[in-house]
């Protein structure tokens, strides 16, 4: 209460209303200014561009892109309407492995092949390394072929800004190897189908 009579507490003249030193509302917060909201999906790359105008061409990418095309040797070696008869006839006494030299030729290639692409994505890594780049895609995603060579490229490309070009020619071979193969045992399937009515079958 105030000691002067008839004079109310808010009109106290020796504590005066200011509402310029007044006391803050204890819900109100302080200001922040605003943060700015982060790239598409919600990830910012904190490496983009660190690395620009870097050449991440390696003798090694340029192999491991082109490796597919090899496995298409082994097909020409494998007879593949041989195989197919081989498994699907069947002569009582009379044995017929379906592991010919053409289908062991096949198969071994493509296994050499795979453990090359490994390597070559290592010697890859390693190369990317020595030219600087921060943080290359890890060379294990090798063992998934594809990946790597994706996963190597949209990196490159964010440190960089370039470096595309081994991804573009690996699409290529992809296409180009999915192509040959399907025509070829589609036309073996053809050659096999004319031959079903002269196989031998059991009595």
């Amino acid at each position: 209460m105030s000691d002067t009579p008839g004079q109310q507490p808010w009109q106290n003249p020796q504590n005066p209303q200011n509402p310029q030193h007044s006391a803050p509302y204890q819900g109100q917060h302080p200001q922040h200014p605003q943060q700015p909201y982060p790239g598409p999906g919600g990830y910012s790359d904190p490496l983009k561009g660190t690395n620009p105008g870097v050449n991440t061409s390696t003798p090694f990418i340029w192999v491991l892109v082109v490796l597919p095309l090899v496995q298409l040797i082994g097909l020409a070696l494998w007879d593949i309407p041989d195989y197919l008869e081989r498994t699907a006839t069947f002569t009582p006494g009379v044995y017929q492995s379906p592991f010919t030299p053409g289908y062991l030729a096949y198969m071994g290639i493509g296994l050499v092949v795979y453990a090359l692409t490994v390597v070559l994505a290592w010697l890859d890594h390693r190369a990317l390394v020595a030219k600087g780049i921060v943080k290359p895609f890890p060379w294990p995603w090798a063992f998934l072929t594809v990946v790597y060579v994706i996963g190597r490229s949209v990196v490159v490309k964010r440190r960089t800004g370039g470096g595309l070009a081994p991804l573009w020619l690996f699409i290529a071979v992809y296409l180009i190897t999915i192509v040959v193969a399907f025509s070829v045992f589609i036309a073996a399937f053809v050659e096999f189908a004319r031959t079903v009515p002269s196989l031998p079958t059991a009595p």
